[in-house]
């Protein structure tokens, strides 16, 4: 069996069900093996927990949890995604989202054209999605997954039905590729002194990181290079309420 291409790092606190949509999508990618999961999660978070879903797809993916102790650190997620970048050992690295569902052929076509025509990047390269309104994404979500990991059948084409609306790609954190050997990213993706990430238990969850990453990356390594809009149409976010919008921090199960 070959060796993982590309890393997603993804954090997960309340999104077990969509982590379910997520995963059951790479589990069901046309080649196998091209993509390994990184789940950075608090443990005993959720219902189902994440430690749960990761045994789930343990055997069909290439999955292992950062299981993090510290509230305060793991909040922040430019803090948890420098303990992703450390540790990874492919040759990419996806920092992505875990609402997330991605078509068939996505990692099979993402991995060829990384390697055909950016394998030397020292540059981030980005795509756009496609997103679902509110409350159909919830509705759809629970009827497949609600208190016990599940594998939910073609989850792309379920989403699709939808009709979600395009995105634009401005590199935001769903979506940011590096090229670990070549790309400028020193070992970290924020410094904790300058990490400008919001406080969960004061104003709820907003990772201003993602945006110091890019332009770090961008001052050391050039342009952002969007991929192709194939990439974009074949993502699709399980859209969901969010703290910003609230106000506050929430704990509801997603």
């Amino acid at each position: 069996m070959q060796s993982p291409q590309l890393t997603i790092a993804i954090q997960c606190h309340n999104f077990q069900r969509r982590l379910c949509w997520m995963l059951s999508s790479l589990a069901q990618q046309t080649k196998r093996g091209l993509v390994r999961v990184d789940v950075a999660c608090m443990p005993g978070n959720g219902r189902p927990t994440t430690e749960e879903v990761v045994a789930l797809f343990a055997g069909r993916i290439d999955i292992k949890p950062t299981v993090m102790s510290d509230f305060a650190e793991f909040q922040l997620r430019g803090l948890v995604r420098n303990r992703q970048l450390a540790t990874c050992q492919t040759e990419w690295l996806m920092f992505g989202d875990s609402d997330m569902v991605y078509c068939p052929e996505y990692f099979e076509r993402l991995v060829a054209e990384l390697e055909s025509k950016h394998a030397r990047a020292t540059y981030l390269l980005s795509t756009g999605r496609m997103s679902n309104l509110k409350d159909d994404a919830e509705k759809m979500v629970c009827e497949y997954v609600k208190d016990e990991s599940r594998i939910v059948p073609e989850p792309f084409a379920l989403a699709q039905r939808l009709l979600p609306r395009r995105m634009r790609n401005c590199g935001a954190g769903f979506s940011q590729i590096i090229n670990m050997r070549h790309c400028p990213h020193g070992g970290y993706y924020v410094t904790p002194d300058e990490n400008r990430d919001w406080d969960w238990t004061k104003r709820g969850s907003n990772p201003k990181s993602d945006m110091q990453f890019r332009r770090r990356v961008a001052e050391r390594g050039g342009r952002r290079v969007a991929l192709p809009e194939w990439f974009t149409a074949g993502a699709i976010h399980l859209n969901h309420d969010r703290d910003p919008e609230a106000g506050k921090h929430l704990d509801t199960q997603r």
